[in-house]
């Protein structure tokens, strides 16, 4: 079957999606170990596993933005002189509250 390349030893085998294999339950982004050929190779064959280097770059984590509008009803409402905000259900903001 398959057969792990001098190349390969370099690198680590990483797992793509969630495996089970000998009762444990490897992890997106957890080495697999690379003592099975044959499991080596069926898994770079399904494409639920990769080789990585070492001098791999990781890729930047995503930030999350907020999409959704401020929380608080609108209605009639005594106007902040300040900021010009109506003010029915939603925190005032202040200096001391963006600290």
């Amino acid at each position: 079957m398959g057969q792990i390349n001098e190349s390969d030893k370099a690198r680590t085998l990483v797992a793509k999606w969630p495996i089970l294999y000998h009762s444990h339950q490897y992890k997106i982004g957890e080495e697999l170990p690379v003592n099975d050929a044959e499991m080596v190779s069926a898994w770079l064959e399904a494409d639920t596993a990769e080789w990585k280097s070492e001098n791999d770059t990781k890729p930047k984590k995503a930030k999350a933005v907020a999409v959704t509008a401020e929380a608080g009803l609108a209605g009639q409402a005594i106007v902040s002189e300040s900021t010009g905000e109506d003010l029915v259900g939603k925190v005032p903001k202040t200096k001391a509250r963006k600290k």
